[in-house]
């Protein structure tokens, strides 16, 4: 017993003294490399960002909202590693996620890294806070097509380069909504659960030519203080900064096995009793 306490000691040290080292090494393995990355004006599409920037690696950020996009590039920019590119495209439109990855291809010649961050709860960003058969279909068809059809169109837009080149990694975001659901903000929690499908046959089509694909699908994330107040079995909701180092884990040479699978952060979210969460929204509605 005494000698399995050494050796579990000796293993924590190891591991809190190389923690560091570990995922600079990974994030690392992106200098030189591209990654086209959507909603990147904020939350932990702009950490994914400045991460992979930090090491030297070329960042497509778009985003639909041009005046924070381009603030960001610019602050990324000035500190003199790698290169971001504020792209303004709507994640809805086929066209804009075309041009994406057509100017990512014109700039560097490479597509490496597609993550699809972009989304969000459609109650909340609607601002429509009632049950799903009183929501407008405005509100419907925009949890759709954000979270669902926006990771479509950009892996479609970015799938073909990485094909060619038999190589690439294209990683979704999902949610614990996806498997809790939510009865305001429905759309948000069936997309998610699509996007769980959806990596599975990215994986068929890009096994044979060295593409890989899976999803992560975090519980609350304190990108709004809200989320501090969602509940989980551990008691805290995750840092963002958690959940990019996993992404980015999984996309590097360290992850090459995994692929087709989708993988939750949540702080033991979904270990609790359906009864003790009531939504994505419960947060929202204790303000």
């Amino acid at each position: 017993m005494k000698g399995m306490i050494l050796f579990s000691v000796f293993c924590i040290a190891a591991l809190s003294s190389s923690a560091d080292e570990i995922t600079s090494a990974i994030a690392a393995t992106f200098s030189g490399k591209t990654a086209v990355i959507t909603g990147a004006a904020s939350g932990m599409g702009l950490c994914t960002s400045k991460t992979l920037a930090q090491e030297g690696c070329n960042v497509f950020m778009c985003d639909i909202n041009e005046k924070g996009v381009k603030k960001a590039a610019d602050e990324i920019n000035a500190l003199g590693k790698g290169k971001a590119y504020a792209v303004v495209a709507d994640v809805r439109k086929f066209a804009d996620a075309e041009r994406s990855a057509a100017l990512a291809m014109e700039k560097t010649g490479r597509i490496d890294l597609l993550i699809n961050y972009a989304g969000g709860n459609e109650a909340r960003c609607c601002k429509s806070f009632k049950p799903f058969y009183e929501q407008p279909v405005e509100v419907i068809d925009w949890g759709l097509d954000v979270n669902l059809k926006g990771a479509v169109y950009f892996s479609r837009a970015c799938m073909p380069y990485m094909v060619k080149a038999k190589s690439g990694v294209i990683v979704c975001i999902g949610s614990v909504t996806g498997f809790e659901g939510d009865g305001c903000g429905s759309m948000y929690g069936t997309a998610k659960s699509g996007l769980h499908n959806f990596v599975v046959g990215l994986a068929k089509a890009g096994s044979p030519y060295g593409v890989r694909a899976f999803c992560v699908s975090p519980g609350p994330v304190l990108t709004r203080p809200a989320m501090a107040k969602m509940t989980t079995s551990l008691g805290f909701a995750s840092q963002p900064q958690e959940i990019v180092d996993y992404v980015l884990y999984m996309a590097s040479p360290k992850g090459r096995s995994v692929t087709g699978t989708t993988h939750i952060i949540d702080a033991g979210r979904l270990a609790l009793p359906r009864s003790s969460t009531s939504g994505f929204l419960e947060a929202e509605k204790k303000k």
